[in-house]
């Protein structure tokens, strides 16, 4: 099943060797916390995804769902219009991270797809080595990457891409270079009435990023799922998720789809109505926590989605991403 996929993948990408500096010691566990870098890499997802509690390697779609699975771009035809997502997330205390994604096709089997990625902290206070303050400053992280899938034959596809990474912290900045990863087989097989999809998705495998004299591996991650097409406007999704720095875990989520048709109105738009659960916030976090929810509006030109995710103690993260068809 999805575990055996995602353990095959975890193997696969473990053979590249240790000492080159690319994962951690005590990969895929717990005992590597807390040792990679731009953490901002870890969470990316649109708000729909987010929403669903961070299901996307078979769930993925629009242009954003690049940042999860970019074999998430096989679900854009020739026909299809291209789009232009932009994301915003209100994090916790004064943190906070944007994306601009760009999807379209590229002859009859393909689709190409641009992106960025953009986090920062807020405002910093820095001291010497006296402890005394030495003025503000504010850590940013960017991500620029572009990627490439192509329906091969039957319900298979297939995808790669390639990001810069580049971190400042300070006065002190590091740059690197990643590739991801993705498989998309559409209608796999019948549960029932309803049509299931798998994915696969292995991101951030490049060198390590640099700051000054600290040398940390990127946050990679395996992500394994499917997707069942319960009735034509109910999905149910689960993603196992293997990352480099913590414990696997597991990711639901459901997503409800209202049609215009359905209240009796001829304009085409669609409502959503999302849930999820995802196990890895529940870990070490007292309160109201792995469980997220949201909506999403489509008008056919626009569409327009919002998350909300609960930290517990710590608060509540906010995501909304807005996009253009053209």
């Amino acid at each position: 099943g999805l575990a055996r996929l995602a353990l095959l993948a975890a193997f696969a990408v473990a053979a590249i060797p240790a000492r080159a500096g690319l994962f951690p010691s005590g990969a895929f566990s717990s005992r590597a916390a807390g040792t990679t870098s731009a953490a901002f890499m870890k969470s990316p997802g649109g708000a729909r995804a987010s929403a669903m509690g961070g299901v996307s390697a078979a769930a993925g779609a629009g242009a954003e769902a690049v940042f999860l699975n970019p074999a998430s771009l096989a679900r854009i035809t020739a026909e299809s219009p291209s789009e232009v997502a932009l994301g915003y997330d209100a994090m916790l205390e004064s943190s906070y991270s944007g994306a601009v994604a760009y999807a379209r096709p590229l002859g009859r089997d393909g689709a190409f797809a641009a992106g960025l990625l953009y986090a920062s902290q807020g405002a910093q206070t820095s001291y010497n080595s006296l402890g005394d303050s030495t003025g503000k400053f504010s850590p940013t992280d960017l991500a620029l990457g572009t990627w490439y899938a192509r329906r091969l034959f039957g319900p298979l596809s297939l995808a790669g891409g390639l990001k810069i990474i580049r971190s400042q912290l300070a006065d002190r900045s590091g740059m690197t270079v990643a590739m991801d990863f993705g498989l998309l087989a559409k209608h796999l097989a019948e549960i029932g009435d309803g049509p299931l999809d798998l994915g696969l998705s292995i991101q951030n495998i490049g060198p390590p990023l640099k700051l000054g004299s600290a040398s940390d591996p990127l946050p990679a991650r395996i992500r394994a799922g499917g997707l069942w097409h319960v009735s034509p406007t109910f999905d149910a999704g689960i993603d196992i998720n293997m990352p480099v720095d913590q414990d696997p875990y597991a990711s639901l989520g459901v997503e409800a789809r209202i049609p215009a048709s359905q209240v009796g109105v001829t304009k085409p738009w669609v409502v959503s109505i999302r849930s999820g659960y995802d196990q890895n916030r529940t870990r070490g976090v007292d309160g109201l926590t792995g469980l997220s929810a949201g909506a999403g509006f489509d008008f056919s030109a626009l569409r327009l989605d919002y998350a909300w995710i609960p930290f517990g103690d710590l608060g509540s993260v906010n995501r909304i991403t807005i996009a253009f068809r053209f």
